[in-house]
């Protein structure tokens, strides 16, 4: 037999190894089956070999680390896996039957000794199997590995009854809820979710009601009625869920000085995941839960109301890594969705206030992206920029707590960040998206920065560092610098390669200076009718920002050739764009941009909306845009926001476009939200662009 790492000779050693009495040995031996004969959830010939005496190992009273074995078991089992939707690496068809056969087996093996882990957990009581890490595991594997529903539901409301472990009661709960949820609308999942509810109030009457409390399962029992039968959650989901946690707080160990179990210290993967999250929950009183409030979060989806409520509460929390965790679910949450924001984002502010730079830092980090609803926090930002840094700004200033506080200020364009932003231009990181904050600013705020960015602009180009020098360039020209023109000239006139790599940045640089660009008018010309074919269109919108409608028929000879050409993605939508800037003077390519409509295979996705754009704003034309900003609308999330801002411009015309938006504003998810997971985060203020512009068109059409 072989598994990922060649001969299996090795696999009775690591069985062995699995019912050792030495935690360190039986870890090193469950890291090599997860390493070789479980690879990245694959099964093998000795994978499927290894299910009996796995078993077997499960259902031998006084092993330890069982618990573990089963949570293989239900891998190996793979849990409804289909073999057409994984990567196979041989195309040989007969390999893949072989292989496809296998992975048959190795579930039917795994369900068919399921009967055993049931009668594992319909022992009357936990004394009779002092292993907690086994109870806790058996729930969740046994809704998953056995047949018969009524006889798991029946063994899981026994462990309820008479369960003493809290975290293997809050396993009975949660595999409560995934039973409901795989066998919807069966017997068994209505009896199901009838357990959960009377769960959910604290101290009532159900199964396990005496130590429910304490335990978290009214907590537990919530996230699985927002999973399986949201239209049961009670009107107090908010308030259960506070209570639980305040509870939480006051009883459970943590970093007050409490000492943790020892675990072992192997040079395994598992060890080094097992440890880090150990490392991570430890900085939480009641890690456990701090995570069922995350999934709380998830659970809920748009319950928006519920949300906001858990969110601001759990921002309030007296503990620190409770805090901790709010702060990452606020960064998700706030930007994927809409609704009465305001407090959220000044508590989160109010974490600036914290002696912990870790805090600090994160708090900043979420509240740079959320810089477009963000008013209410900049108060607190402001003060903390104000106290000014614990050292003198060095390169990597953005990764201290006082440039994540500076960051998410300027985000904002508020003035407040500029002395701190104008010490850091002396000689720190310019940062990427300086351009971007001082397009907010207001212009007193911007003529206090534009010195320092002169200045820096001079030094560099002097000592011949301009090949980095983009975002500091493309800053100096937001912030109108009269020196930004001739340093961009100067790199678009450069021989050789060096300064290649900033050249897109010089002609962004001067398209950003419009008319203030005057002298780069005859580059820019030379470049738009034959300069690099990446760089033509980026040329010809600088030439029209520097000299308007006297340069258009270079312009849109430039255009043109990109509309007319086989050039898609990125170049195209530049051309788009440029042509929808440049208006009714753009009007002699409304041919090819009819061309495009008629061919959604050349120009659809997110590049639709630069061309409904391009063609309304070209042929204002209300009867010919309206089908084709509506089409764009559709076509991707992205094109929203520009195709309303078309809409708003023509006013009470767009009333048939009103629908569309009337729905789009009651939505409580953000429009670009694409429901992500993880450490998603969204693009709010585009949204915000978008909401901003649909309510100017209903306002229009008295809507």
């Amino acid at each position: 037999m072989s598994h990922a790492y060649g001969a299996a000779d090795d696999v009775p050693a690591l069985l062995r190894g699995l019912a050792s009495p030495d935690a360190e040995e039986r870890e090193s031996a469950l890291d090599g089956m997860y390493g070789a004969v479980h690879h990245q959830g694959d099964v093998y010939d000795c994978t499927v070999a290894c299910v009996p005496f796995l078993f077997e190992l499960v259902t031998t009273d006084g092993l330890p680390g069982r618990g573990e074995v089963v949570e293989l078991l239900c891998g190996i089992h793979g849990d409804g896996r289909d073999p057409e939707t994984m990567d196979f690496w041989s195309d040989d068809e007969e390999e893949y039957a072989a292989w496809a056969a296998l992975l048959a087996r190795a579930e039917s093996e795994v369900r068919a000794g399921a009967g055993m882990l049931l009668g594992l957990l319909a022992r009357a009581d936990a004394s009779s199997d002092p292993d907690a890490g086994l109870r806790r595991a058996l729930p969740k594997a046994l809704v998953r590995l056995h047949d018969d529903p009524e006889a798991v539901l029946a063994a899981l409301r026994g462990r309820l009854a008479v369960e003493d472990d809290p975290a293997a009661l809050r396993a009975v709960v949660a595999a409560l809820g995934e039973l409901a949820v795989r066998r919807a609308r069966s017997a068994a999942a209505l009896a199901a979710v009838d357990v959960l509810t009377t769960l959910v109030a604290p101290g009532g009457s159900g199964p396990g009601a005496g130590n429910a409390a304490g335990a978290g399962v009214p907590l537990a029992a919530l996230v699985q009625l927002a999973r399986c039968a949201p239209d049961r959650l009670p009107g107090t989901t908010a308030a259960v869920a506070s209570e639980v946690m305040r509870r939480a707080r006051e009883e459970d160990a943590g970093p007050d000085g409490t000492a943790w179990p020892a675990t072992p210290e192997t040079p395994t993967l598992l060890g080094h995941l097992r440890r880090l999250r150990a490392s991570h929950r430890r900085t939480a009183r009641a890690p456990w839960a701090t995570e069922l409030l995350t999934r709380l979060h998830e659970a809920l989806d748009d319950r928006v109301a519920e949300r906001f409520a858990l969110l601001e509460d759990q921002l309030r929390s007296p503990d620190w890594g409770q805090r901790r965790e709010a702060i990452d679910t606020a960064g998700q949450f706030l930007t994927g969705w809409r609704g009465p924001h305001e407090e959220s984002v000044r508590l989160l502010g109010e974490q600036l206030r914290e002696a912990d730079p870790r805090i600090v830092r994160w708090a900043g980090a979420e509240l740079a992206w959320l810089y477009a609803i963000g008013g209410p926090a900049a108060d607190a930002l402001a003060d903390r920029v104000t106290a000014g840094p614990a050292f003198a700004p060095q390169h990597p200033w953005a990764e201290t707590s006082y440039g994540s506080a500076l960051r998410a200020l300027a985000a904002q364009g508020d003035g407040r960040a500029v002395p701190g932003l104008v010490e850091v231009l002396r000689a720190g990181k310019v940062p990427e998206e300086l351009e971007a904050w001082i397009g907010r600013m207001d212009p007193a705020a911007v003529r206090r920065l534009t010195p320092v960015l002169e200045a820096r602009l001079t030094r560099s180009a002097a000592a011949g560092r301009l090949r980095g020098a983009g975002n500091l360039l493309r800053a100096a020209a937001a912030a109108g610098s009269a020196r930004a023109t001739g340093v961009a000239v100067g790199i678009l006139r450069a021989p050789g390669k060096a300064l290649r790599p900033v050249r897109p940045d010089a002609l962004r640089a001067l398209a950003r200076l419009g008319a203030e660009a005057g002298e780069a008018i005859p580059v820019l010309r030379e470049l738009t009718g034959s300069g690099p074919a990446h760089e033509r269109v980026l040329a010809a919108a600088a030439l029209w920002s520097a000299g308007g409608p006297d340069e258009s028929a270079a312009v849109l000879r430039a255009v043109s050739g990109v509309l007319t050409g086989e050039q898609r993605g990125t170049r195209r939508y530049q051309a788009l764009e440029l042509t929808g800037r440049m208006g009714p003077e753009a009007a002699a390519l409304l041919p090819e941009l009819r061309r495009l409509v008629g061919a959604p295979e050349e120009c659809g996705g997110w590049s639709a909306g630069s061309l409904a754009v391009a063609l309304w704003r070209a042929g204002g034309d209300v009867a010919e845009s309206l089908p084709v900003l509506a089409w764009a609308w559709g076509e991707h999330y992205d094109n929203r926001p520009a195709v309303a801002g078309a809409w708003a411009e023509m006013g009470a015309a767009a009333a048939p476009a009103v629908p569309l938006l009337r729905r789009e504003i009651a939505a409580v998810r953000r429009h670009n939200n694409t429901g992500g997971t993880g450490r998603m985060r969204y693009h709010c203020a585009d949204d915000e662009l978008l909401l901003a512009r649909a309510r100017t068109v209903l306002e229009a059409c008295g809507a």
